[in-house]
């Protein structure tokens, strides 16, 4: 590339963002041992899925860590903007493909930032879980 050749410029905005997080399975099943825990970070669907599994604990890490990438990729932290862990629910398609949900809050902070779309990719094995999402502008 010639030094002369001006650079491309492109707005920030313009490009996705993405955000990951690891998560610790035993931590997780240290925290979900007490209800509390539960019931401040997963919304009613996501215990009910998760219990729903001869092992629960790696599907909590998965979605734990769902929410810190979510958040990641948005720059901000957790309870920025009075948005905590409730405000980012995992769900599924019909095929099981997951997907974010957001609360209004969320949303908003969303489409401030110029994205109107996310994606989320989630795993587990052995004492990890991770999850990545990927935020897409308009």
């Amino acid at each position: 590339m010639n030094s002369d050749s001006p650079t491309p410029k492109c707005s920030a905005q313009a490009l996705p963002r993405i955000g990951c997080d690891l998560v610790h399975i035993p931590r997780i099943a240290k925290s979900i041992e007490k209800k509390a825990f539960v019931d401040r970070v997963f919304s009613g669907l996501e215990i009910e899925y998760c219990n729903s599994k001869p092992q629960s604990a790696p599907h909590f890490a998965a979605r734990f860590a769902a929410k810190e990438a979510f958040l990641k990729a948005l720059g901000t932290g957790l309870f920025t903007n009075g948005m905590g862990t409730l405000d980012i629910e995992v769900a599924h398609e019909s095929s099981g493909r997951p997907l974010l949900k957001l609360s209004a809050q969320a949303q908003i902070l969303l489409e401030k930032a110029g994205y109107g779309h996310t994606d989320v990719s989630l795993s587990h094995h052995g004492e990890y879980a991770m999850a990545t999402v990927i935020l897409l502008p308009y």
